[in-house]
């Protein structure tokens, strides 16, 4: 948690350097395919082990409906209903292949730019997440990570907008490029940031989203871009 508390810190200080650009990029399935696993055990008794996001994200999907749970992130909800859900994988960066159509245009920080991690861990994998970057050559120092810890990842990227207004009444931020492979996060983004009418006030004309999806391929990713 402190560590979590000192990335958001940091982060309210840059907000103040002359920045025009931020570069956002998801962790598990963006920057690196992990072997992580979610494995749960139901109040009723039944098992399942999550595999992958997709897995994961079905699996919570269905149980917050069966449950009655309408969060944009039911873990902690369905904890306290009595779901055991053993996220210790998380905690680290299990056995990592790197992928490099993302990692290669993250090496590159333009000036006026900032670069950030978005993962939706929770708070304890910032650490291991920073060491991974050091392992692939790529300069922790410039780069600050941001674990959300379940909060919907729209929520985050506004309120970064939203952080300094100019004088004219507009955000510094004039464009935001996002490496995400999360179909449900992309949507989350797209709607908070392109459909939301009280952050239309402060979005300076210019302003540009750039989702580039990441998808897997057979032999290997590819990115999808949209925009608004």
């Amino acid at each position: 948690m402190k560590l979590l508390l000192e990335n958001w810190r940091k982060y309210l200080n840059e907000m103040e350097e002359p920045i025009t650009t931020l570069r956002i990029f998801d962790f598990d399935e963006t920057i690196a395919h992990t072997r992580s696993e979610t494995r749960v055990v139901a109040p009723d008794g039944s098992e399942a082990t999550l595999r992958d996001q997709q897995e994961f994200e079905e699996y919570m999907k269905a149980a917050a409906a069966k449950e009655g749970i309408e969060t944009f992130d039911p873990v902690k909800d369905l904890q306290e209903l009595g779901y055991q859900i053993d996220l210790s994988d998380f905690s680290i960066v299990k056995d990592p292949d790197e992928i490099t159509i993302v990692t290669d245009i993250m090496r590159n920080f333009p000036e006026d730019s900032k670069t950030y991690i978005m993962t939706a861990r929770r708070g304890n994998s910032i650490g291991p997440i920073i060491d991974y970057l050091e392992d692939i050559g790529i300069n922790s120092s410039q780069v600050r990570v941001m674990a959300t810890q379940g909060k919907s990842k729209g929520d985050v990227v506004a309120t970064m907008i939203n952080q300094k207004i100019m004088d004219d009444g507009k955000s510094n931020i004039h464009r935001i490029e996002y490496y995400e492979d999360s179909q449900r996060n992309i949507d989350d983004v797209l709607n908070k940031i392109c459909n939301n009418e009280q952050l239309s006030e402060v979005k300076p004309v210019d302003f540009a989203l750039v989702i580039n999806k990441v998808i897997k391929i057979d032999d290997g990713y590819k990115l999808e871009q949209s925009s608004c």
